[in-house]
């Protein structure tokens, strides 16, 4: 059978204070990307890919927003080809104490994972559990410390106009059952360019390893050149035998809430 794309993350402190929440003004946007093939090992069958990704990043007066869309074809050497379309809707409560979130991906026309669920805590660095309304009864063990995905690029920005050069958290954004992530990431100080829209960006490097994994090396990598308002303007996703190039087709900023 041929290997199936099963995550698209695009996309801290234990917590982020209040006062790097507003140092930091996150754009909402709407953004297209052209995914293609950027490499393949030939021990992974892949000879081609295209794609896009429609992400979409919101706000309003208490939460953060996204919204992820995927069409994506692989092509293999034998000839066989599988597409995949994959959803991601989530909810992040700017207190950090509610996270809600949903994904459907359909393979060949057969759904093959459909995921909801919710996360509420007493305190922004409190252990808790993610309960899943599907698959009905799946409760997932969030250790304390654990960030939510937006408090996360907050703090990882900030992190980079510090200057430091490695970042690493625990993260969950519900889009799979090996949640939480441990993330380390490397950040690429002065790019010595800007993005296109003349904003400064730095390039960061994240690898992913399952909390409960004992492998030593990631299940997957990103690679993202993020602006200072956290627009992603070029993402490499790395799975180790291939990897995917998503370059921006069009970014449209949004208006922030009237609050």
């Amino acid at each position: 059978m041929p290997k199936t794309v099963l995550k698209y993350l695009v996309v801290a402190a234990l917590s982020v204070s209040a006062a790097v929440a507003s140092a930091i003004e996150l754009a909402p946007h709407r953004a297209i990307y052209r995914m293609t093939l950027s490499k393949a090992a030939a021990t992974s069958g892949v000879a081609g890919a295209e794609g896009a990704m429609l992400y979409k990043f919101g706000e309003t007066c208490d939460a953060w927003t996204s919204e992820t869309s995927v069409v994506l074809k692989l092509l293999y050497v034998e000839g066989e080809e599988t597409e995949t379309s994959w959803s991601f809707v989530s909810s992040e409560a700017k207190d950090g104490l509610t996270y809600r979130f949903r994904v459907r991906q359909i393979q060949n026309g057969t759904t093959t994972e459909n995921l909801q669920g919710e996360v509420t805590r007493a305190s922004v660095n409190g252990a808790t559990k993610a309960t899943f309304s599907s698959p009905a009864g799946t409760i997932i063990e969030i250790p304390q410390g654990t960030m939510f995905p937006t408090r996360h690029l907050l703090a990882l920005i900030d992190a980079g106009k510090k200057g430091d050069l490695t970042f690493s958290r625990t993260v969950f954004d519900g889009a799979s059952l090996d949640n939480p992530y441990n993330i380390n990431a490397l950040i690429t100080p002065g790019s010595g360019g800007k993005a296109p829209s003349e904003t400064p960006f730095r390039h960061v490097r994240m690898a992913f390893f399952p909390l409960l994994s004992r492998k030593e090396s990631p299940e997957f990598e990103l690679g993202i050149d993020y602006r200072e308002n956290g627009i992603a303007d070029r993402i490499l996703q790395d799975f180790g035998d291939f990897t995917l190039n998503l370059i921006p087709q069009k970014i449209e900023v949004l208006d922030h809430p009237k609050c």
